[in-house]
């Protein structure tokens, strides 16, 4: 190469942008949540998030429940708010919490309070008359619910997805292997994985159990696969009690 060339390609490279950093992907290292308000101590911690996931599940059914009222383009007002549905939902979890500890009455009395608060922020959604789709599910509550309990307590409560519709149920590390293990494991196989770790330098314990396709969410997620669900989403080809996602629990450990 000779001298005028070699200036010339020198040039270029100082006004030739330098290749992009990739844009729109995670974030490397950190943790979603530093600070802690709540912590359980250590030996009820699994008994807690075990609690908690339970609770959770009642919530999802009570909505499953009213899910024919709620779609009913004919209903306005659905006589489902807030207080209502607390009622209800302590009611179905009577018996976790009849024996709880003071400090896990106190941090239940937070998730019913975080899922009232989200029930009466979609009370103009719930009861809009005309129409029947109102986006809003179990998963929609649980999802809205986790992130209004997260902010007051500080614990997490996620539903990572086998396939997530959602970015807030990206399954991490730690969830994407509990997912693959209940697939390979099959529908006999839903004891809980706990395991005690440590989100920067506070120890946490992770619970996380499987949640399986009931056949009203055959519509979106079951067959044929791949064939558009009424989202506009690829259904899943998905069987009644096939593994759909996780309930998935991050509890801080006190002393």
């Amino acid at each position: 190469m000779d001298r005028s060339m070699a200036v010339v390609l020198a040039a270029l490279a100082g006004v030739m942008p330098a290749a992009a950093e990739p844009v729109g992907v995670a974030a490397q290292g950190g943790f979603p949540e530093y600070l802690f308000l709540e912590k359980s101590p250590r030996a009820e911690a699994d008994a807690t998030a075990r609690m908690l996931a339970k609770a959770v599940i009642a919530g999802r059914m009570i909505i499953f429940a009213h899910g024919a009222k709620i779609t009913d383009p004919a209903l306005g007002d659905k006589g489902f708010g807030g207080a209502v549905f607390e009622q209800q939902w302590r009611r179905a979890t009577d018996d976790l919490t009849i024996e709880a500890t003071p400090t896990q009455k106190r941090i239940l009395d937070k998730l019913f309070w975080a899922g009232r608060q989200v029930i009466d922020n979609n009370q103009d959604r719930i009861n809009v008359q005309g129409i029947a789709w109102k986006h809003f599910l179990p998963a929609k509550w649980e999802r809205e619910m986790g992130q209004v309990f997260t902010a007051r307590t500080g614990i997490i409560i996620k539903q990572p997805g086998r396939t997530y519709r959602n970015p807030v149920n990206v399954p991490d590390d730690v969830e994407r292997a509990t997912l693959e293990h209940f697939i390979r494991a099959g529908h006999d196989e839903n004891r809980p994985r706990v395991t005690f770790a440590t989100m920067g330098k506070q120890p946490v314990v992770r619970y996380m159990e499987p949640i399986r396709l009931l056949a009203p969410c055959l519509p979106c997620h079951g067959k044929p696969k791949g064939q558009p669900d009424m989202l506009g989403f690829h259904k899943d080809g998905l069987d009644t009690g096939d593994l759909i996602g996780l309930m998935s629990v991050t509890l801080a450990v006190g002393d």
